[in-house]
């Protein structure tokens, strides 16, 4: 295999720089890569570090997908979340940034998680790790200023640990140039569909030399999106935290009295600032030290839902009001619904090239926190037939009755890893890796349900108590608290070798030891139903080593044949569920064992002199005990383990130019059969309240589909470029994304007998780019045809009055002007 520290460059004829530039067409997928300053006539090939090791992409033996700024910049993507829309065989629950602590992204449908049912996922770990360079990272950011976006595709344990069970994701930002002054500046805005707001950005970056010797880097970027929904029935509070109280209409009839109302138009909107500065000392060429932060926010109200099948008439809750008919871009809610996540990440990379070897070093610190309120109103009302309602609305009927939801969550991780590699030459028999790697991290997720006003309204009914139907509660009318408290520290060495045992062929074996413990602190409090569990630590430690062999051969020139066998694991952990009371769980709910990943991959790669480059993959990856977390008919939350499943398919994907001068295409597509090879069966309370627990009602079938991903998932992109008059040159793109059903959950959770699934997805966009010298227009329109794509059906169908049919749905057509200046 070779090595390769600079970017090679492949004749095309016919090629000009600007659609060298973008390379592949507007919202193309990403599959192949290529750099950022493209020479003239050429398409570019890209080297990777995915392996520690600078790489070209195709010498990889392994399925790795590669985005580039430019792609970034030309679709629009923003954060994970779109980024994974752009991608086949990565995927997200799409909830936009509002649940952010409780998405995750998933690769080659590794995940047995059904959609959040809460505002955070503290619980298990993610299948996938995210890295900012060198750092892991989680939260919510924008991706800016990068130099290009990994996705390392299949379990990646021998290289980045635990938590990379389906692969990895590693955001490469732009470093500090020396000597270089340099800058950009850019604006946007445009025109939502079904939108009276205007959406717009302005991002910036600032490279500045500081001597010879020291470089600093700063960019920044704020973008708003405004709302496209309009909701109906909401009450106007005496704030708008978990126990505000609605106001009355008629103070003089505190039973009686109707609330007041306040519909709002746009009413999902966000706004979100990403920025990033770094500096770079470099005193020789052997050493080099790069200090970094990273600050994100995001802010907002409500989210992508809307409720397609109320009839319209008189709400269930307050007979004095009349509620409109459902429809698109429609919704209902009790409250509003604002959120917020702040996340920021410190790293300091050191780098020494020993001659024989690399020695390097990361340390990093991230805190992510989030908090967000979540409207149930309805969703209590049409559970058990109406009980909820009468329990706590009361008789008659509470006119202002809220039942809300409030979570929030927060994670402080400190890393640290050394690593050794060794310098790659032409003439090596060996390579090598060698590590070692430490984390600490503590995470907080809290879950508080409310039911404000409602004692206040008994008490002037003339109930003796201040409680629900004469039960206590905690101040700020809450019923419900659960506070979930964790430590985790992980301290693992890791090694790869690799033997060039013949020119253009090699093997790679690859080993990591884990030792890890995990300490769970879970407090529960149900007031209603008086419950109290206090923090009561449970330990998980953890031992655990895995492997990784990976032969390949370069057959031909800049074309390779490889095969993998790789594992991944996930540390196990503790659920907070009662094991007395109404509520009662059974004790084999209240720990969940770790899982592993067994990954056989097997693939083609390879590039042409005229930059045509193709990849082709098959895998076949054994999971053994997959973690599940669901919400349980009694209303908790628990993870627990099944048996065995699989996830098996292939990758195909190419990029190049046609016959047709000047014209470039990209397709690409990826196919995931994830589903159980066996069976199981847990028992769980039947959520009568009576406290009975039921064998075997939690049940996993053989053959059924993992939630969150799509079997099937297609790219397809065109990109023309012409030079229209001296100086300009105009670059056309169209793309198209297609994804096949995708199920929401596994086993049957509250309210959901058979599981459900989103519609499929299909999507084109345009986009027309002139630049001229240093200046750049960009008109775009995305979802071209304004279609309205069922994400995630409601959890609970037809129940009061359909009020509960909720449905999470993306964006509509949005046509805008990107206007960008370089110097």
């Amino acid at each position: 295999m070779r090595h390769e520290s600079s970017i090679r460059v492949t004749a095309a004829k016919g090629i000009t720089p600007v659609r060298t530039a973008v390379c592949i067409a507007l919202y193309g997928v990403a599959q192949s890569a290529y750099a950022q300053q493209a020479s003239p006539d050429a398409l570019q090939e890209v080297t990777v570090t995915a392996t520690r090791h600078n790489q070209t992409l195709e010498a990889v033996p392994y399925n790795l997908s590669v985005v580039s700024a430019e792609q970034i910049a030309q679709a629009g993507v923003t954060d994970m979340a779109s980024l994974a829309t752009e991608v086949p065989g990565l995927s997200m629950y799409e909830y936009g940034a509002r649940d952010a602590g409780a998405t995750v992204p998933i690769i080659r449908g590794i995940n047995a998680t059904g959609e959040p049912t809460r505002g955070f996922r503290t619980f298990e770990q993610a299948p996938v790790g995210t890295y900012v360079g060198n750092s892991p990272i989680d939260g919510y950011f924008q991706l800016d200023d990068l130099q290009r976006v990994e996705v390392l595709r299949g379990p990646q344990g021998t290289l980045y640990g635990a938590g990379a069970l389906g692969g990895a994701i590693r955001l490469i930002p732009n470093s500090p140039q020396l000597n270089k002054f340099a800058g950009t500046v850019e604006a946007s805005g445009g025109y939502v569909d079904h939108s009276s707001g205007t959406p717009y950005t302005v991002k910036g970056m600032f490279n500045l030399p500081l001597g010879s010797t020291l470089a600093f880097r700063t960019s920044a970027k704020y973008a708003y999106e405004p709302g496209w929904i309009d909701t109906y029935g909401l009450l106007e509070r005496s704030n708008n935290g978990l126990s505000g109280i609605p106001t009355l209409a008629n103070p003089a009839a505190p039973v009686t009295s109707p609330p007041v109302y306040q519909d709002r138009k746009d009413w999902n909107f966000q706004k979100s600032f990403t920025g990033r500065a770094s500096l770079l000392w470099q005193p020789t060429e052997a050493f080099s030290a790069e200090a970094a932060i990273l600050d994100s926010s995001v802010q907002g109200d409500g989210g992508p839902q809307v409720n397609l099948n109320f009839p319209g008439g008189t709400s269930p809750l307050d007979p004095a009001s009349q509620l409109p008919a459902g429809g698109a871009y429609r919704e209902f809610s009790q409250i509003d619904a604002p959120f917020s996540r702040y996340t920021n990440l410190a790293s300091l990379d050191l780098s020494y090239d020993a001659g024989f070897a690399t020695v390097s070093a990361t340390s990093s610190y991230y805190t992510t926190s989030g908090k967000l309120l979540q409207d149930n109103t309805y969703s209590l009302g049409g559970l058990a037939g109406g009980f909820y309602l009468l329990y706590y609305a009361g008789v008659p009927t509470n006119p202002r009755f809220i039942y809300d939801q409030s979570f929030t969550d927060s994670a402080h991780t400190f890393t640290q890893e050394v690593r050794l590699v060794s310098k790659a030459g032409p003439d090596n028999v060996f390579d090598y890796v060698l590590g070692g790697f430490y984390e600490s991290q503590r995470r907080l997720g809290a879950w508080s349900i409310a039911v404000p006003g409602t004692p206040e309204r008994q008490a002037a009914q003339g109930c003796p108590c201040a409680g629900v139907w004469e039960v206590g509660v905690a101040p700020g009318d809450v019923t419900f608290q659960q506070v979930d408290t964790q430590f985790f520290t992980d301290k693992s060495v890791f090694g790869e070798l690799t033997w060039h045992f013949v020119h253009g062929g090699q093997i790679t074996a690859g080993v990591r030891h884990f030792s890890q413990s995990f300490d769970d602190e879970q407090s529960y409090d149900d007031y209603n139903f008086p419950t109290h569990l206090p923090a009561t630590p449970h330990e998980s430690p953890a031992s655990k080593t895995v492997g990784k062999v990976n032969p390949s051969f370069e057959y031909a020139k800049d074309q390779y044949v490889y095969a993998l066998w790789s594992q991944g694991f996930r540390r196990g952990g503790a659920n907070s569920v009662p094991l007395t009371g109404p509520f009662r769980e059974s004790p084999l709910l209240s720990i969940y064992a770790p899982d592993s990943t067994n990954n056989y991959e097997a693939g083609l790669k390879g590039r042409f002199g005229n930059g045509l480059s193709y990849t082709v993959a098959v895998f076949d990856i054994k999971w053994d005990r997959p973690q599940i977390a669901s919400s349980l008919p009694s209303g908790n939350l628990a993870v627990y383990n099944g048996n065995t499943a699989e996830s098996k398919g292939f990758e195909l994907e190419s990029t190049g130019p046609l016959f047709v001068p000047h014209l470039i295409y990209n397709v690409s597509y990826a196919y995931a059969d994830a589903h159980l090879t066996s069976g199981f069966s847990l028992p769980a309370n039947n959520g009568a309240q009576t406290g009975t627990i039921v064998p075997g009602l939690i049940t996993g079938t053989s053959g059924e589909q993992m939630p969150g991903s799509p079997k099937s998932s297609a790219s397809a992109a065109l990109l023309y470029d012409m030079a229209v008059s001296d100086g300009y040159d105009l670059t056309l793109g169209v793309n198209g994304v297609y994804r096949s059903k995708v199920p929401m959950q596994l086993a049957a959770t509250l309210g959901v007998v058979n599981p459900q699934e989103s519609s499929t997805y299909e999507i084109m966009n345009l986009s027309a780019a002139l630049s001229h010298q240093a200046w750049r227009a960009t008109l775009y329109m995305t979802n071209v045809f304004d279609k309205e794509n069922i994400l995630v059906p409601p959890t609970q169908f037809n129940e009061l009055g359909k009020l509960t049919n909720d449905y999470i749905v993306n964006p509509p057509r949005e046509i805008g002007i990107r206007v960008a200046f370089t110097f």
